[in-house]
């Protein structure tokens, strides 16, 4: 039992460690303080982002639905200036947003202002890619004309600030190199900086695995942006591809599934149950690893957009570790029967086999709560953390109200620890209800299922078995069976001792012993004439049934039990019926004696 409580001590090792690295990003210098773009989002990941552009479609639905008054952008600008910081970033913005809609010449022109003389409209494209990355630009978030003015900057920083921009640092692999600054001209105009140009490029390079973020109040454009290149560039060969190579997915998975689970039943067939429980395992995880790369290659023949191209590794990585996890759990479960055979082989006891049962149902909650903390944090990209803290404080909360199930829980390890039944034991147990008398059938973290002897299922809060008596009647080894016999009153002894010696001669016969176990045991049977009863003498004796041999083997570690006693007390009994009919000895019955006497003879 060393080695297993070793094994398991070193797997909750291996399944509870992790790795964590965190990237500083560099400090900013220049300019007023700004609220954060929204980073909590900005990181969320391709379903976050995914999420956001429904939400936007069905404002795209709500406005054609209810269409109002819309500001047009190309002849009445919000922003069309560089007297500021804030007016040169939200003049290029919005400039570069008409570009988007097919207002070339109306946006570029406006955005190439803001821009050092000779950019280019290829640079500008760039830029404004950078920007949509970083996410929405709020206007209030920039250094007005009267604010720059009082502060007597001449340069502003937008991009990196430390406090702003720790995402970025923390979602790409690759930390960026490069700058978005803005500077006052010697005309009093701001515009982006040489600088900003000449790293422009490298900068773009490192935050393209970013997805682009959209201002919000352009309604629906975000989702005709994401969705777009999957329904305008996916032809109809590559959605035939995609639906065909689909249908093979789910075909192949669950042909492998069926192939590996017949081939299982049929290994059974040949006494090889552990060989047949691991192909089961192995059909589960395989037939979804089957789907997983077929469903992958269909990904290819679509044609998605920044923001829904990484699906194309997010859902093949999801499926992946439910896949590696079924296969776990499937060889967690292989290793606990293994463990079983071979502890039944070795002939150890009830307790090992239990606490086997208990290490597996723990190993399979640690690999359920293992894919779950990795498909937050790494597939769904959900703050751990944050949300680990949510729980405790939920988890203070509502203390009070799971009293009952921590005690339950304290009563499973009690049981786990002092081990009074195990799983197949014969109890007596007076719980709420009544007495009970039935087989554990089962042992869970919060109750036991007890069959009684009409073969219901009766579950037992566990924190009932802390303070109340149990009786194990598969723990004894023997019986002890008190039998009083009632004879007839005699004006002498004699009827007695005869009654005494023929009771045991038939606990001291050699079958009875045989039948007993109780052939050299310790165990010797006793008869006495103890009291007198009101209408009867009372013989008593005791005789002793075993339930194994020599070694004293508890009731469960043989095939011996209550029936079998039963019919050992109905032997005795017919021994003892016929040994006092072969000798005349009477048993004492009720009877009443009627005297009928004449009215003449009263007297």
């Amino acid at each position: 039992m060393h080695v297993i409580l070793r094994l398991f001590l070193c797997l909750c090792a291996v399944l509870t460690l992790g790795t964590a690295a965190a990237q500083t990003a560099p400090s900013s210098g220049g300019g007023s303080d700004r609220p954060p773009a929204d980073p909590e989002s900005a990181s969320g990941g391709v379903f976050s982002d995914l999420l956001e552009a429904l939400e936007s479609g069905s404002r795209l639905l709500i406005e054609k639905m209810q269409p109002g008054e819309v500001r047009d952008l190309v002849d009445d600008p919000r922003f069309n200036g560089q007297d500021s910081p804030r007016a040169t970033i939200m003049t290029f913005v919005e400039a570069m947003a008409l570009v988007d809609r097919g207002y070339d010449e109306v946006g570029y022109g406006r955005a190439l202002a803001s821009l050092p003389a000779g950019a280019s409209r290829a640079q500008a494209d760039t830029l404004y890619g950078v920007f949509l990355r970083l996410g929405p630009v709020s206007p209030a978030a920039l250094p007005g004309e009267e604010a720059i003015e009082a502060a007597g900057d001449t340069r502003f920083v937008f991009f990196p600030r430390a406090t702003e921009h720790l995402w970025v640092w923390q979602t790409l692999e690759t930390p960026p190199d490069g700058q978005i600054t803005v500077e006052k001209a010697a005309d009093g105009r701001w515009t982006f900086s040489r600088r900003t140009l000449d790293g422009l490029q490298a900068l773009s390079d490192a935050m393209a695995p970013l997805p682009p973020r959209y201002d919000e109040s352009q309604e629906g454009q975000y989702f005709v942006r994401v969705f777009s290149p999957l329904f305008e560039e996916t032809g109809l060969l590559g959605w035939l591809g995609f639906l065909g190579t689909f249908t093979v997915g789910i075909g192949g998975g669950i042909l492998f599934y069926r192939l590996l689970r017949w081939g299982a039943g049929r290994v059974e067939e040949g006494d090889h149950s552990l060989l047949a429980r691991t192909l089961r395992g192995l059909g589960a995880s395989g037939g979804l690893v089957v789907f997983t790369i077929l469903f992958t290659v269909a990904f290819g023949f679509l044609a998605l957009g920044p923001v829904l191209r990484p699906l194309r590794f997010a859902i093949p990585q999801f499926l992946m570790v439910i896949a590696l996890a079924l296969l776990a759990i499937s060889l967690i479960d292989v290793v606990a029967a293994f463990t079983k055979r071979r502890i039944e082989r070795k002939g150890e006891g009830h307790y090992d086999r239990m606490l086997v049962t208990a290490i597996r149902r723990i190993l399979r909650t640690l690999v359920a709560l293992v894919v779950l903390l990795f498909v937050l944090e790494s597939v769904l990209h959900v703050n751990v953390g944050a949300l680990i803290v949510g729980f405790g404080v939920v988890g203070l909360a509502l203390s009070l109200a799971a009293q009952d199930s921590v005690k339950n829980l304290f009563g499973a390890v009690s049981i786990f620890v002092n081990r009074p039944f195990v799983i197949g034991d014969w109890i007596k147990f007076k719980g709420r209800l009544g007495t009970h008398w039935g087989t554990i059938e089962d042992i869970r973290l919060q109750s036991t299922d007890l069959r009684d002897l009409g073969g219901n299922i009766i579950t037992i809060p566990n924190m009932l078995f802390i303070d109340r008596e149990v009786e194990n009647l598969s723990a004894r080894g023997y019986i002890r069976r008190e039998l009083n016999i009632a004879i007839p009153y005699r004006p002498d002894a004699r009827e007695a001792e005869r009654a005494m010696q023929a009771l045991m001669d038939v606990f001291t016969d050699d079958e009875v012993l045989e039948d007993a176990n109780a052939k050299g045991r310790d165990g010797d049977p006793h008869v006495s004439f103890p009291e007198f009863g009101e209408a009867w003498l009372t013989i008593r004796g005791y005789h002793w049934y075993f339930m194994g041999g020599e070694d004293e083997d508890a009731q469960r570690d043989t095939e011996r039990g209550w029936f079998t006693y039963l019919e050992h007390c109905t032997f005795v009994n017919r021994k003892i019926v016929d040994l006092f009919g072969e000798r005349n000895i009477e048993f004492a019955f009720p009877t009443q004696t009627v005297q009928l006497i004449r009215g003449n003879d009263r007297a």
